[in-house]
């Protein structure tokens, strides 16, 4: 089966050809043996559709051959202008040549094949007195030139992209693997801790009955209690990790796990001030999935607003969707991620709130997410400037 990009070079390759000898023909009919040029030319073009299906998928990556293609397509438009002394405008193939070597995704290789489609055009036009003195001729060289110096430069910059979007997924691609590594232990683990955890707890409060006439005893049980409730919250926070691997798939519509996340968290919302508005919310939203893995992934992402958020601040959820995929964003105006956290904020006990937290509430919402086929993509313009985190999710039919 031919890769995208082996199918992409051939495309362009047959389209090129079918150029080249459309103008042939259109130009050389009054020509002396033009059947032994056309028979040529036919040769040289259709070996060059054979060596695109037949190269290595290595050397269509990388490596002399692309190059090697576009030279022997200039080389070609070179001996058909020569033939037939086409009309000047003609010179666009040779432009046509140099957008096509984009392909290569290299700025190196688009600038050598650049350089030599120039040179090539530059032949084109010699004569017996030498090189055309009309200006117009050296400025569709200087244009070819330009054309092929911003190419260069969008090669890189594609480059860039594409090497950045790799690593992020490669980082994403880790850390979902973690997590799901994660899930697999967790249920484990908190089992074996929960029964040590729950025999502290009552120790704690039969000496607090015992010392309750000793004030600095009891704040110093008191403190006991309180960390063995922020464990408890993790070890829960653990076991939903656990449990995500055993996920149902049934059609449902996402606007119901979305209320009922709101309603669990309507309290804490409200001990803070913290009104939640919501918007796009009043058409179904269909799809597959399991309702109460999506209620604690939206839940999630409302805690980590409010936790962000001022007292009285609002917290915003907009649905949409657009591509065959729902999104459900929510909004917050608070602290704000730091550009260098965003890339670790899914990371497990990953957490930019000091003494609050568990940092396993967004780590379970990508971890269900990916479980439905989804992501949760994260944003913020930097630290006191809100944060918005999306859930991904495919549609089903409506």
């Amino acid at each position: 089966m031919r890769s995208e990009r082996r199918a992409v070079y051939f495309a362009f390759q047959g389209l090129l050809m079918a150029v080249l000898m459309l103008l042939f023909l259109y130009e050389a009919r009054e020509h002396a043996r033009w059947t032994v040029q056309l028979t040529a030319l036919l040769v040289l073009l259709a070996g060059s559709l054979g060596a695109i299906r037949l190269v290595p998928e290595a050397a269509l990556a990388r490596g002399v051959f692309p190059a090697a293609l576009f030279l022997v397509d200039a080389g070609a438009a070179t001996f058909i202008l020569r033939w037939t002394e086409a009309r000047s405008e003609l010179f666009l193939i040779y432009a046509l040549i140099v957008f096509g070597s984009a392909l290569t995704r290299s700025a190196r290789q688009a600038l050598a094949i650049a350089g030599g489609t120039i040179l090539l055009y530059l032949v084109s036009g010699w004569r017996s007195g030498g090189l055309p003195a009309d200006s117009d001729f050296w400025l569709r060289a200087v244009f070819l030139a330009t054309s092929a110096a911003l190419l260069a430069i969008l090669a890189g910059d594609v480059a860039a992209a594409q090497a950045e979007e790799k690593r992020r997924y490669d980082e994403r691609l880790i850390s979902v693997q973690r997590l799901a590594t994660l899930g697999r232990l967790s249920a484990e683990v908190a089992h074996r801790i929960k029964g040590p955890l729950t025999t502290i707890a009552v120790d704690a409060e039969v000496l607090s009955h015992r010392h309750a006439q000793d004030p600095a005893t009891l704040k110093e049980l008191a403190q006991i209690r309180e960390e063995v409730e922020r464990c408890k919250v993790i070890l829960k926070d653990l076991l939903d990790l656990g449990r995500i691997e055993e996920m149902d798939s049934e059609p449902l519509d996402l606007r119901e796990p979305v209320d009922a996340a709101a309603r669990s968290v309507e309290p804490q919302y409200a001990r803070r001030g913290v009104s939640l508005a919501r918007a796009g919310l009043d058409r179904p939203l269909r799809m597959k999935g399991d309702a109460p893995l999506l209620q604690e992934a939206v839940s999630a992402l409302l805690l980590n607003a409010l936790e962000a958020s001022a007292d009285g601040a609002v917290v915003r959820v907009e649905a949409w969707t657009a591509q065959g995929r729902h999104h459900l964003r929510v909004t917050d105006s608070g602290e704000g991620v730091a550009s260098g956290d965003l890339e670790r904020i899914f990371e497990p006990f990953f957490t930019t709130k000091a003494g609050s937290g568990s940092g396993l509430g967004l780590s379970a919402a990508l971890r269900i997410a990916e479980k439905h086929h989804g992501t949760v993509e994260a944003h913020s313009d930097g630290r006191g400037r809100g944060a918005r985190f999306t859930l991904v999710l495919p549609a089903g039919p409506t």
